[in-house]
């Protein structure tokens, strides 16, 4: 029976052991957990400290700066954001130059050369147009190369409409030597263009046909012939 009870005795020993081992490791637990949570409120209360002086710091300097210095600094960032926009280079407009024309009968005058900033539609064509007929105007280098050149309407007028008497007879057209007016050319604004040049059909004279209206030879004869140049003028620079 003696033996029996230690043996018991002994059998309890671990239990107590390992319960104790468990308590101590609850214990370290909390105290880290609370050392940890102290830690972090630590932590959140120095940052909070610090937020709230800095912002103290700023209302300090605000309400220290005087109006006059707050008007300066207005200044100097406006004077800024100004040469930061004069530092952008400025988008390229395209330039024209409007030539502006009066005629009275065969006579033709440049009285205006104004530039203007407007896209020049594309140039007719440069090449093969000698025996061409019609008007047109040329923008002409130094060298008397054609650099752009615009086909018109004859812009001169040639003819009128003429009313008969006789109620028999429509409506005619016949030559206008006394005619007048203006037109307006645009070319582009370039520094090889030197001169421009007018160009105008030529009259072939023609026989009248027997019946036909009177002055209609005169009108076939206005534009018959290929274009020949009628005046050239140079260019202000």
């Amino acid at each position: 029976m003696k033996k029996s009870k230690k043996t018991a005795a002994k059998g309890k020993l671990p239990k107590a052991s390992t319960k104790t081992k468990s308590r101590k490791r609850a214990v370290a637990k909390s105290k880290a957990r609370k050392s940890a949570t102290k830690a972090s409120s630590r932590k959140r209360a120095v940052v909070k400290s610090r937020s709230r002086k800095a912002t103290e710091k700023g209302k300090a300097v605000k309400r220290t700066t005087s109006p006059a210095a707050r008007k300066s600094a207005k200044k100097a960032s406006r004077k800024a954001a100004k040469k930061s926009a004069a530092k952008k280079p400025a988008a390229v407009s395209p330039k024209a130059m409007r030539l502006t024309f009066s005629y009275q009968g065969d006579q033709v005058k440049l009285i205006s050369q104004q530039p203007v900033e407007m896209t020049v539609p594309p140039s007719d064509p440069l090449k093969g147009y000698e025996e061409h007929k019609g008007f047109w105007a040329e923008l002409k280098s130094d060298q008397d190369k054609t650099l752009f050149r615009r086909v018109l309407h004859n812009p001169t007028r040639n003819d009128a409409e003429v009313f008969s008497d006789d109620p028999k007879q429509s409506i005619s057209r016949e030559p206008a030597p006394k005619r007048k007016g203006v037109f307006v050319v645009v070319v582009p604004d370039t520094e090889k263009g030197h001169e421009v040049t007018l160009s105008r059909s030529t009259g072939q004279p023609d026989i009248e046909a027997e019946g036909a209206p009177k002055g209609m030879a005169a009108m076939r004869s206005l534009a018959t012939g290929p274009a020949t140049e009628i005046a050239r003028f140079k260019l202000k620079k």
